[in-house]
């Protein structure tokens, strides 16, 4: 039996999209450690990653139709652009565990929003494992967390925009899907269409575009996090196609444990009880939201 057509690809796509996106943190971490913009190291991301899923596209005969560039340029703003804005600039003045917060809501809204547009039925074991993954995720985030003072209020509610937007991003790649370009070409125009506001982003808020220069050995940070961009993108898309905005919504799940595996293993950190059980309930949730066939 071909593997596409085996109830076990969603979850294989699963995998694979979190996995990659997970070694992200990573190279971030390594980028704002060298004195490298934030918004930036984003745009390079999406840059990079855009331009090998294109060269990807054109050689495979999956070249993004220019007649989409209203949904390359929508998808890369409320997927990628906008939620990075909003988490950079919440940040810079509150701390840097608040991305990870941000990150861990867009499974339970996503599925809130498909209620809501009658994309998605009410099936209690998939919103039992939604809950289950986001319930790992706050067993991993909340013990870090430190109390939100009051100046830092508005920064924190302008940060919980971006999860909104991430599921409009869920929503909307689905529903307006063009039928017309197969994934690798839309997750290709995505991410140049992300680079795009970036790049808008980085003239207003930074001052003017970062280059890469020989003089900044991190520079190759960079090239690193547009490659596993590009890695990344390539199952996205084909999880979405085959399996819904609901489903793909959990790859923040993964990308958690991902990071935590990172963590542990190549930079040496220790975890408590807690996280390695809160682990458990976000693979637990995973498996009961799996049960649902796709």
């Amino acid at each position: 039996m071909p593997l596409s057509t085996s109830r076990s690809y969603p979850l294989l796509l699963l995998l694979a999209t979190g996995t990659t996106l997970g070694m992200a943190p990573p190279f971030a971490r390594i980028a704002a450690t060298s004195g490298i913009p934030m918004i930036g190291f984003a745009f390079w991301q999406n840059l990079i990653g855009g331009l090998l899923l294109l060269a990807l596209a054109v050689l495979t005969g999956a070249r993004p139709p220019l007649k989409h560039l209203r949904f390359y340029a929508i998808s890369g703003l409320i997927t990628l652009a906008l939620p990075s804005v909003l988490i950079f600039l919440a940040v810079a003045r509150i701390g840097a565990g608040l991305p990870s917060i941000a990150y861990a809501f867009p499974a339970m809204l996503t599925y809130g929003f498909a209620l809501g547009l009658r994309m998605e039925k009410l099936i209690w074991t998939r919103a039992a494992g939604i809950a289950l993954g986001l319930v790992g995720i706050l067993m991993i985030l909340l013990p870090r967390s430190g109390p939100i003072r009051d100046a830092d209020l508005p920064w924190m509610l302008l940060a919980l925009v971006a999860p909104v937007s991430l599921a409009a991003g869920n929503i909307y790649r689905t529903r307006y899907w063009p039928k017309d370009a197969p994934p690798l070409a839309l997750a290709a125009g995505t991410l140049l269409g992300a680079a795009f506001w970036l790049l808008l982003a980085g003239l207003a808020f930074s001052g003017g575009l970062y280059l890469p220069s020989n003089a900044a050995s991190a520079d190759w940070v960079l090239a690193a996090a547009g490659l596993f961009a590009c890695l990344s993108f390539i199952p996205y898309f084909e999880l979405q196609r085959v399996a819904g905005p609901v489903y793909l919504s959990q790859i923040g799940y993964v990308m958690a444990a991902t990071s935590l595996g990172i963590g542990h293993f190549v930079f040496g950190e220790r975890y408590g009880l807690l996280v390695w059980m809160a682990v458990i309930v976000i693979v637990a949730g995973i498996l009961l939201v799996n049960r649902r066939k796709v």
